[in-house]
């Protein structure tokens, strides 16, 4: 079905690093669902409702991107792109297309972000370091679609002993599961 594109569904990174963070992004989905089906316990009446939505987002995001970095599907994308521009004769015009792909990406991300920050900014003083987390995986997400020359080098540069997209996305993915397991103060509440 995918031969035409030159892709074929398999592991995207079998790597010791890309198994530990496919199991990083599943182990943080179940904690983000955790919360979600328990936020009526955790958090107060006025606040549970948002606080479940916010989780089950989360989770929901955070399994998709699982099941992507494992099967690898924006590289199916991009397969599919280079196909139909040779196909149908506009390749010469490929970086104008490029450019306003990664411009709709940006502009997408953006917008989501705006919108899931103004509904759920009664969640920021508890849920910061979620937030947090998830604009790490949004900056590695973003970065990774662009796929700029530079960004490319930023992203498989060494800090202290680690790649940077390591740190970003592993980092990110601690961040959300270090906030689904520390309740802050004002969440707790009082049985």
């Amino acid at each position: 079905m995918f031969e035409a594109y030159g892709w074929h569904p398999g592991i995207g990174d079998p790597s010791i690093m890309g198994w530990v963070t496919v199991a990083a992004y599943f182990l943080t989905s179940l904690l983000a669902l955790g919360i979600a089906l328990n936020s009526g316990r955790r958090f107060p009446a006025d606040t549970w409702p948002t606080q479940r939505r916010f989780w089950l987002i989360v989770c929901l995001l955070l399994l998709a991107l699982g099941i992507n970095k494992q099967l690898d599907l924006q590289s199916l994308v991009t397969a599919m792109g280079r196909y139909y521009a040779v196909r149908d004769g506009w390749l010469e015009y490929k970086r104008y297309v490029q450019v306003g792909v990664i411009i709709s990406i940006l502009a997408v991300v953006a917008l989501s972000l705006l919108f899931f920050f103004f509904r759920m900014r009664d969640l920021l003083r508890t849920n910061w370091l979620a937030f947090a987390g998830l604009t790490c995986l949004l900056v590695f997400i973003v970065s990774r679609a662009t796929s700029f020359h530079h960004m490319d080098i930023f992203i498989n540069a060494w800090f202290l002993g680690a790649r940077a997209n390591w740190l970003l996305e592993l980092g990110g993915l601690a961040a959300i599961a270090l906030s689904a397991i520390t309740p802050g103060k004002s969440e707790i509440v009082e049985s």
